[in-house]
Formats: C-alpha cells, structure tokens, sequence
C-alpha cells in the first residue's frame, strides 16, 4: 500500500460497534478489530474522504446457565478532511462517524428461549484531532481522539426504581473518549502497523452502570501489488477495569468484574479502481472471555470527495 494511494485514515470505516452481551452494559464502544486494515499512523493527501462499511458478524456465548447466539449487520457512513494544516508539525485531520445496526440475538436460559430483533442508529463518533508525523525513513506516528456520544436507540426496563438495558438495547447511553496511538511503517510496497487505542467510559445515569474501560491492540501487515492490497491483520481486546452497578463489581458470565476479553485473526484484501476503492477483512475470535466468541466479516468502501 503505497504512500500516495492511500484513500482512509484511522476511523473512515472504523467506530462499528460489536455485540457485547454481559462483558458491559451494552455493546462495547469500538468493535474489536475495527481499524485493522489500516495504516493507522499515517493520514491521506488533502481533501475529503467519504467511507462506507458494511459489516455482517455472528458468534455465540455458553456458560452454565446462558446460552446466546448473535446475528447481525452494522453499517457506518464515514466522512473524513484531511487538512492542509499543521499541528505540533503534525498533518492534522478531523471526521464523523455514524453506525446503523440490524440485530438478531436468541437467548436460552432454564426459563425457556426468547428471541429479539431489532435496528437503529448507534452512537455518534466525532474525531476532532487526527494528527500523523513523518519521522521519515517510511515511519509514521499517529495519534488522535474520538469522541463517542450517547445517542442512538436505547430500550431500558425499571422495576422499583432499578434500572436495566433490555436485549433490545442498541446503543449506549453513556459518553466514551477514545485516544490512540499508532505506528505505521512503509517499505518496498509493504505496510506493517500497530494501533493502541483506549476507551474510557462514563456512567449510565439511568441505570447507574459504569461499563469498564478497555485496551484493544489492531495489527496489520499488508502488501501492494499492482492495484491489489492483500495481507494479514489481527486483533486483542482487553478489559482493564471492572464493570460496576451502583458501586458493585458486576459478576460476569465468565469472571467477577464482567471483563472482556478477545483474541482475533484473518485475512483482508482490498482493490484500488483509481476513483474509489474497496476492501474486505474476515476475523475470527480464537478467544473470547466474557463476550460471545464473534466472526466478522467486513466489506469498505472508500471515496475522495
């Protein structure tokens, strides 16, 4: 993937949000894996970048008592500039993200099986601060925030002035800030990049759960050839903190503190058609804690404006 072919940043196809069942409140606020794919330290030549990603992911959770399947599909529409403008020495940029999700989950417990389907817009993301370094010999160093709102669809039951999110629930009625830090290096047509990047979490007022913050780690190791990008990329997902109802460590499916945890691997391959170009990515969880052990499957488009 050469330097000057590169059509998307960090986020144009990226803030999709994943099935997370008991590992917090509702959906994890970044799906795991989402910026795999791309070369996250560095950001494209001036202008604007449309971006659209569809995404089909299913998986499954069993412990003593749950049992849980998971389908669905999330669409998030993506708009990136690019700016002329240097920060700090930096290139700098900014966008928004907005997600829509179609979801299918039948839940099994000793009580019997209950099923739900539902669809509506996820959380609004913003990014206000994109910045990318050249420290040259093909090493660029990203850095950035995101900033996650609180809208979007939310079904939430009270009892005796409790609250609690129903299966139903899509998005999260809670703010999160996402900063990363990324490295990406460029060499003979191959690109390698390491994205670190952190949700922290504020509390559901409503329901008053605090969701734990978590670590995700994106891989990606690819190579150009002619007008194909084709490679490896892969994915760990980390709960650093516990889950909390009203003060209290939250007991998850799997461990005290309902932390989760993901480890995901797969291939991707993308093709430039010059005006616009596409990209597909397949991960697999070879290991999940707390959360259903997921597969997703992505297919992006993306389009200088």
């Amino acid at each position: 993937m050469a330097r000057n072919s590169f059509k998307t940043s960090l986020f144009v196809m990226a803030l999709m949000t994943s099935f997370g069942v008991n590992a917090q409140e509702g959906v994890s606020p970044l799906q795991p894996g989402t910026t795999t794919g791309n070369p996250a330290g560095a950001l494209p030549p001036p202008g604007v970048y449309f971006g659209y990603d569809v995404d089909y992911e299913w998986g499954k959770l069993h412990s003593q008592n749950v049992h849980i399947k998971a389908r669905n599909v999330s669409m998030v529409a993506s708009l990136v500039w690019s700016t002329p403008y240097k920060v700090l020495g930096a290139n700098y940029a900014m966008g928004i993200a907005q997600p829509y999700k179609f979801a299918h989950t039948t839940l099994n417990t000793p009580v019997g099986e209950s099923k739900y389907s539902n669809n509506g817009l996820m959380s609004t993301t913003i990014m206000p601060l994109l910045l990318s370094w050249d420290l040259g010999e093909g090493f660029h160093l990203g850095t950035g925030a995101a900033f996650v709102f609180k809208n979007g669809k939310h079904a939430t039951e009270c009892t005796g002035g409790d609250c609690s999110n129903t299966p139903k629930n899509l998005a999260n009625r809670y703010y999160t800030i996402q900063p990363n830090l990324a490295l990406t290096y460029f060499k003979d047509n191959w690109t390698f990049t390491v994205n670190n990047i952190f949700d922290f979490n504020s509390k559901n007022k409503k329901t008053d759960y605090r969701s734990g913050n978590t670590y995700y780690l994106d891989l990606t190791a690819v190579k150009r050839i002619e007008k194909w990008t084709v490679g490896a990329i892969a994915n760990w997902t980390k709960q650093f903190t516990d889950d909390k109802k009203s003060g209290v460590v939250v007991q998850g499916l799997h461990s005290e503190g309902s932390r989760i945890e993901h480890v995901m691997l797969g291939p991707m391959a993308g093709y430039d058609f010059g005006a616009f170009s596409i990209n597909a990515r397949f991960l697999v969880s070879v290991h999940s804690k707390n959360d259903p052990k997921m597969r997703f499957f992505h297919v992006g488009v993306s389009v200088p404006l």
